[in-house]
């Protein structure tokens, strides 16, 4: 089996600004465990453990993907499920949050049958922490950076990613990465 999700890379300048936010959340005195600067992303769809013998036919199907470049815009953060029991911190995406429901719903019928059924509605955000136990002073540390404005970045790939669990935290690594037109 193999831990399988298709993701948006983040480019080092969004990377750098998003690191800021992260490491005031991982300083704040609340119990998180904060995201690594090498795995913050935006997934499109975590497809969860899938069968190694399955693994080509995803790639192969990701593959077909057809989909345009476009532009977002990282503004803002906050957390789920709300800023009062916060259990993940995000940032999140304000414009092209709309293109980014899209490529989901796309790589969604290209590859959703392989993976775990997700009920939930999309929202496209960047987790940059989970809180373990006591959140402090994160409710108003959150909102201090409510409207900030991370910046722009380019969508012109996904990434299918493998996600190996450590007692560290996890280890991604890429094994597919596929261009938009």
């Amino acid at each position: 089996m193999v831990r399988l999700f298709v993701a948006v890379d983040l480019s080092d300048e969004l990377r750098g600004r998003i690191v800021r936010f992260r490491d005031e959340v991982a300083s704040s005195g609340a119990d998180v465990k904060p995201v690594e600067d090498e795995n913050l992303h935006i997934t499109i769809r975590f497809l969860g453990e899938v069968r190694d013998e399955l693994l080509g036919e995803v790639m192969n199907n990701l593959r077909t993907l057809s989909f345009s470049k476009f532009n977002i815009h990282v503004k803002g953060a906050g957390a789920f499920p709300t800023l009062t029991s916060p259990r993940v911190i995000w940032v999140g995406v304000e414009e092209g949050a709309e293109e980014l429901k899209s490529l989901h719903d796309e790589v969604e019928r290209l590859v959703g049958r392989y993976g775990v059924s997700d009920e939930r509605e999309f929202t496209p955000h960047i987790t940059v922490a989970r809180v373990r136990g006591r959140a402090g002073p994160l409710g108003r540390l959150i909102n201090q950076w409510r409207e900030y404005d991370f910046g722009w970045q380019a969508v012109d790939s996904v990434v299918l990613k493998k996600s190996t669990l450590t007692p560290r935290g996890p280890i991604y690594e890429n094994l597919l990465t596929v261009s938009l037109r």
